[in-house]
């Protein structure tokens, strides 16, 4: 069995500098370090090899990306290709997919290891853009791999939005690794090795066999623009002096105040527009694995309807025939038109050959969104690299421009920049995290649409899901919450966690958290808001110990009114909220409890 991992040196993030002359991050001098995500992959495959395998490193990089890369050799990595050349920088998701399977034609890969993303670009697509190239089934997002003691079977367990799955599969394939699968391989300066450094094999572009017109900023077929600061427009009001009481109550006086304001009108559509050019028409994948209406997709679809004037949004069903619920759903939503394509319990692949379909009959399509969980991004990936098609990853926004089509704006480096990317390619791709745009709230248009139904898609699965459960026992689901509490490191413990449960119960809240406290099992990480989680807006949500990292602010963004509490007075988290009170948790959270329940019954 030979193991390959895809890695990529990557800048430490808070040393990244953002230049607001040019609009443009400044690397210059900032040292690369391994991706993190990455360096769990390589200690996996450590683990999985056995005597006379081979684990071999494939890297897409600058020359500066060779210190953390000579280190794996200390910790028993017996290759390493670093794939480096000046025509290769501006390279997007698909150049680099498609570089990397350049490299790995040079290494044996049965099993093909990779992060599920990387703290620059947070993209999390390249993984099932090599996998499409290979031909290869793609496990996302795994948190445990097991080997047969005996024969050639992989059993892999990985997260879903409820709990676990489990697979049984074999060699060949590609799997991505979250950060709750191993501790990482350390790469850092200084960093202890069982072995030496050894040498990195460094792959020019003539020696990958790639013209220099298909990689690079020229070859790729989506183009970075400006890069802005990430904006979390609100008006702060901070109650850090006097008595407790005080503070408590000028808190609830500044809550009452946004609890009071109407919905947004934002939530309203405008008029359709009539009769829909082919040319302005976006497809919407609105199901999932289970064949199924995603609810989330119903905001992709209302999104289209409000940010893209003159665009419509057409609903691609990949599964059984929808139910007239599902449909009326869609009408609300804004759709315009829907293809069908049956299918039975469809994986990515079903859905992306369905898909494609869809896109042969509809050549002329605007773009088409996919949501951003291991299931959208898959199928978004295998058409990016089977039609060589632009693919703009977590897109936060969407514009239209006269020339280039359909903009998406996606953050980047830990949600601490948000950069606007373009495409050159038709239909333009977007993958968007659920929950970041939400569905329209008005009744349905008289006459609605009709389904147009293609032929069925058969494909015998590639992937054998064995097991299932869910992790989320007594936590309530946060999307049906008026109120979500999201607590940080500033609370202490899983006892603290417990404790706030216990203490907000007549809010009948849902507990949310951070990345770092998901990452130390304190809660499902099902419930983790962020850039790398959800994107939530409920009617408010409460800060508990949370340090403000761009991160997880991303996943407010669309929440009415955000109250933080947080012992220091100069915690970001307190520049990009509504209302703060500076104080403990343990000395501000039971004095809040009433009267928030008091305003909430309002």
């Amino acid at each position: 069995m030979e193991f390959a991992v895809l890695v990529k040196a990557v800048p430490r993030s808070e040393a990244v500098r953002y230049d607001a002359a040019t609009r443009r991050m400044d690397r210059d001098g900032v040292e690369l370090v391994l991706n993190p995500f990455d360096a769990r992959a390589v200690r996996v495959a450590l683990d999985l090899r056995r005597p006379g395998e081979r684990v071999s490193v494939v890297s897409m990089g600058p020359p500066g990306s060779e210190p953390p890369l000579r280190r794996l050799r200390g910790f028993g990595v017996d290759r390493v290709l670093l794939l480096s050349d000046p025509a290769l920088a501006g390279s997007d998701t698909l150049v680099t997919a498609r570089v990397l399977v350049a490299g790995l034609e040079r290494t044996g890969h049965d099993v093909v290891l990779a992060g599920a993303r990387t703290t620059d670009s947070d993209t999390g697509q390249v993984g099932a853009e090599v996998a499409a190239l290979l031909g290869v089934p793609l496990v996302s997002e795994a948190r445990s791999i097991r080997r047969d003691t005996d024969g050639p079977g992989f059993e892999v367990e990985v997260d879903t939005a409820t709990g676990w799955a489990r697979a049984r599969l074999s060699a060949p394939f590609v799997v991505s690794v979250d950060e709750k699968i191993a501790k990482p391989v350390p790469t850092d300066p200084g960093a202890a090795a069982p072995g030496p450094e050894g040498p990195v094999e460094r792959f020019p572009l003539p020696a990958l066999g790639l013209d220099a017109d298909r990689v690079g900023a020229p070859g790729s077929p989506t183009i970075v623009g400006p890069i802005r600061e990430a904006v979390f427009p609100r008006t702060p009001r901070i109650y850090a002096g006097g008595p407790l009481e005080d503070r408590v109550r000028s808190a609830i006086g500044a809550l009452s105040g946004l609890l009071a304001r109407p919905p947004p009108r934002e939530m309203e559509l405008p008029p359709a527009p009539a009769p829909l050019d082919d040319g302005k028409e976006v497809l919407v994948l609105v199901t999932g694995g289970s064949g199924e209406l995603e609810p989330f997709s119903l905001g992709l679809v209302s999104e289209v309807r409000r940010a893209l004037p003159g665009h419509g949004p057409a609903a691609v069903w990949v599964g059984r025939p929808p139910s007239e619920a599902a449909t009326f759903r869609l009408e609300r939503a804004g759709t315009l038109a829907g293809y069908l394509v049956p299918a039975t319990d469809p994986d990515p692949r079903t859905a992306a050959l369905a898909f494609d379909r869809v896109l042969a009959l509809r050549p002329r399509a605007a773009g088409a969104l996919f949501l951003s969980d291991p299931f959208g991004r898959e199928v978004a990936g295998r058409l990016a690299a089977g039609r060589a098609l632009g693919l703009i990853g977590d897109a936060v926004s969407l514009t239209v421009d006269p020339v280039a089509g359909i903009v998406g704006s996606k953050p980047s480096f830990g949600g601490r920049t948000v950069a606007e990317i373009r495409s050159r390619t038709r239909p333009v791709l977007l993958t968007v995290r659920p929950g970041t745009f939400p569905p329209a709230s008005g009744s349905a248009p008289e006459g609605g649409f009709g389904w147009r139904t293609l032929p069925a898609v058969h494909l015998p699965p590639a992937v054998d899901w064995t097991a299932s459960g869910r992790e989320l026992e007594g936590f309530l689901g946060p999307e049906s919450r008026d109120v979500l509490v999201a607590v940080g490191l500033g609370i202490g413990g899983p006892e603290g966690v417990a404790r706030v449960r216990a203490q907000v119960g007549p809010w009948e809240a849902g507990i949310v958290a951070t990345r770092k406290v998901v990452d130390r099992g304190w809660v499902p990480r099902q419930l983790q808001v962020g850039l790398t989680g959800r994107a939530l807006a409920p009617r408010l949500a409460v800060l508990l110990g949370i340090s403000g990292s761009p991160n997880h602010m991303t996943g407010w963004s669309r929440a009415p009114a955000l109250l933080a509490v947080n012992r220091d007075p100069n915690a970001p988290v307190f520049r990009d909220v509504d209302v703060g009170i500076v104080g403990s948790i343990d000395e501000v959270l039971p004095a809040l409890v009433e009267p928030v329940a008091r305003l909430l019954r309002r």
